[in-house]
């Protein structure tokens, strides 16, 4: 009797142990799934929230179109609208090159190269030119505590400093050439048609030709969700097997 009631134990412990072992492989793909859904649609949500944050960046702004003393004049005078500017447009430019990362990752075979190089050049715009934005806190305090002149004595002075435009330099060839260069690597890799590199650059003429005002920022945000949508189809659980 003792024998049996010892073997009974050992089964008993033994089938406790494989109930265990197929629980966790039921559980490990569930919470892997649940991780590359949440980057997808990290993935996704970036550009349109890129749209949204310049919008708010570009509604807030004191002196849109403006530079030189006229623009160092309204960020002095307006301190409040411009802080909601710069934190807009921060964050604008933080999700605008989220997306040469992530696509990065995505691209297997087709595109690779060009999905390596958007990814490097995103890195270099990610890493500057959301930061730059600190600058006009420093404008507007400047222009409060000692004139407008001051303001523009301390620009003149950093013109003269080499690292500026070897920092600033990097970081807007970053954010100009990196999102495009990604949505075209994206394209050769089949996770998004035609129009997806087409809807990411109409987005950049918007910004720009706008003057970076609200109509443009708008626009931008039309298009960048145009390639949102595409990235939502192409990157599909029941497509994502054929990215190439």
């Amino acid at each position: 009797m003792t024998s049996r009631s010892a073997k009974d134990q050992i089964l008993q412990h033994s089938e406790q142990s494989h109930a265990g072992s197929r629980s966790n492989a039921d559980t490990e793909p569930s919470r892997l799934s649940a991780g590359l859904m949440v980057r997808r649609w990290f993935l996704v949500a970036s550009p349109v929230l890129a749209g949204l944050f310049a919008v708010l960046g570009a509604s807030a702004d004191p002196a849109v179109g403006q530079d030189g003393v006229v623009l160092w004049k309204a960020y002095a005078e307006n301190p409040e609208p411009l802080q909601f500017k710069s934190f807009g447009f921060h964050w604008a430019y933080s999700f605008w090159m989220v997306p040469t990362l992530l696509i990065a990752g995505l691209v297997r075979s087709r595109g690779v190269w060009l999905a390596n190089a958007a990814a490097l050049i995103g890195f270099v715009g990610l890493s500057t030119l959301p930061g730059l934005l600190f600058v006009d806190f420093y404008d507007s305090a400047i222009g409060q505590v000692a004139g407008v002149e001051t303001t523009a004595q301390v620009a003149e002075t950093m013109e003269g400093m080499w690292g500026v435009p070897a920092i600033v330099t990097p970081g807007i060839f970053g954010f100009v050439v990196g999102l495009p260069l990604a949505a075209v690597a994206a394209w050769r890799a089949g996770l998004v048609r035609w129009w997806g590199p087409l809807a990411v650059i109409a987005g950049f003429l918007a910004f720009g030709l706008s003057s970076v005002a609200v109509w443009g920022t708008v626009l931008t945000t039309v298009f960048f969700t145009v390639f949102a949508y595409e990235l939502a189809r192409g990157t599909g659980p029941d497509r994502r097997s054929g990215a190439k």
